[in-house]
């Protein structure tokens, strides 16, 4: 990918992430964040000339000639605008227009907002109900490990599927994911809660996607091959195993707060994770196999049913 299709490529997403309005200084900071992480060296440039609207966007279209490149802008834009929350009418009528300037078929921009619409449905949490009594915890539980060792490496096989868009679906398998553990433990949980729990790990949606696109990028996984899996071995081992890790060591977390009586302080939690993390990181590098066998005939319209179960 030449460094014009790059740039045009984050003009795009940082005109889906302006779309709705919002240009916080935080929201650029974000950004010029993440054009400095993929040798972008004008980065505020870039963020300056998002900000000028369509004329932007305009020729960010024009600068994208391979049918690939636009597919993955949109992808990418979608990913972007559902970061933050479902889409509004303003960031609607945006993609609408971006679809068009990118010529897409129909079919093909129809489908990727289907795939949003899907994980942001199933994303949603049951309704908070009394979880039912439970016994003391054990020291270990097989099968709670279970769920978290398969939870974690579903996750992982996520950032190799080519579709950006499935990187939507990492924090809804990690926001349930947590709300398995805590039921398990017998505590009542709620939307707010676990959204909560991973607000002070500094897990979210709009910086999972971002981490997420910068990773693509970076380990040059935009390079497809007919909608397989692509990229060499040494590349595809980024994105995997830190989405591993951070679920698995999520996972954990979750566990020991609410097999203790969700005791933890925050700081507590934040060096607790940190601990985790690292451990699992290992992990995540010697299960790489198991999750790109995972990713193996994984697909985009399974994703609600993976969510709510994993």
């Amino acid at each position: 990918m030449t460094t014009q299709e790059k740039e045009c490529i984050c003009l795009v997403a940082l005109s889906a992430a302006f779309a709705d309005g919002a240009k916080s200084e935080s929201e650029r900071a974000q950004f010029r964040g993440l054009l400095g992480q993929l040798d972008l060296p004008n980065a505020a440039e870039l963020v300056s000339r998002a900000l000028l609207g369509r004329a932007a966007l305009g020729e960010a279209v024009a600068g994208l000639t391979s049918a690939e490149a636009r597919t993955l802008a949109y992808e990418m834009a979608v990913c972007i605008v559902e970061a933050d929350g479902h889409r509004n009418a303003a960031e609607a009528q945006f993609l609408a227009t971006l679809a068009g300037q990118l010529q897409l078929p129909p079919e093909q921009s129809t489908r990727a907002l289907q795939v949003a619409d899907a994980v942001s449905a199933s994303a949603a949490l049951p309704e908070a109900a009394a979880a039912p009594a439970q016994p003391a915890p054990r020291a270990v539980d097989p099968a709670l490990e279970a769920s978290i060792r398969r939870t974690a490496i579903l996750a992982g096989a996520l950032e190799l599927l080519p579709q950006s868009a499935a990187t939507l679906a990492v924090l809804p398998l990690q926001t349930h994911l947590v709300y398995r553990v805590g039921r398990h433990y017998g505590h009542t949980l709620d939307a707010g809660h676990v959204k909560e729990f991973l607000g002070v790990l500094g897990l979210g949606l709009a910086s999972q996607a971002v981490e997420g696109m910068a990773r693509k990028f970076l380990g040059g996984l935009i390079r497809r091959a007919g909608g397989s899996l692509a990229g060499t071995v040494a590349s595809m081992s980024t994105g995997p195993v830190v989405t591993f890790a951070t679920t698995y060591a999520l996972g954990h977390l979750a566990q020991r707060y609410y097999a203790g009586g969700r005791t933890l302080s925050a700081l507590q939690l934040k060096e607790t994770f940190h601990e985790h993390l690292t451990r699992a990181r290992t992990q995540g590098a010697s299960l790489l196999p198991e999750i790109q066998e995972r990713a193996r005939g994984l697909n985009l319209a399974q994703l609600p049913a993976l969510i709510r179960g994993a």
